[in-house]
C-alpha cells in the first residue's frame, strides 16, 4: 500500500473542504494506506487554534478523534500560525515547520492537497 502525505490548505470555516480531506484520510487508512503526515498549511492553520470557535468545535473534534484512532500526526505550520497571531495550539495538533512537510513528502509515495 502507499504512503501518503496530505496537505490541508482550506480554513476550518470552509468545513466542506476540511471534511473532504478527513473523509479521504479515513478511507485511505481503511484501505490499508499509511498517512505519514497530515499537514495544515496556509489558511488551514486555524484548525489548530487552542480556543476553537463554537462553529468549528465538532469539526476539530472529528480531526482529534481521527488522530487518536489512526495515530496520524496532525501537524500545523508554526510560521504561518505565528504570522496570523496564533501562539497557542489545540492539544491534538503539533506545531512545526516546512522542514517536517518536506521530509514527509520525501518519504511518501504520493502527496495530495485539499
Amino acid at each position: 500500500m502507499a504512503k501518503l502525505t496530505l496537505i490541508v490548505q482550506s480554513s476550518a470555516s470552509n468545513q466542506k473542504r476540511s471534511i473532504d480531506a478527513l473523509t479521504f484520510a479515513k478511507n485511505a487508512i481503511k484501505q490499508g494506506h499509511e498517512i505519514t503526515c497530515l499537514f495544515f498549511y496556509r489558511q488551514a492553520v486555524d484548525h489548530a487554534v487552542a480556543q476553537t470557535p463554537a462553529e468549528n468545535e465538532t469539526l476539530i473534534q472529528q480531526w482529534s478523534d481521527f488522530k487518536n484512532q489512526s495515530g496520524t500526526p496532525l501537524v500545523v505550520c508554526h510560521t504561518v500560525a505565528e504570522r496570523i497571531g496564533i501562539d497557542e495550539f489545540h492539544p491534538s495538533f503539533q506545531a512545526t515547520g516546512l522542514t517536517a512537510l518536506s521530509k514527509a513528502i520525501a518519504t511518501s509515495d504520493r502527496t495530495l492537497q485539499f
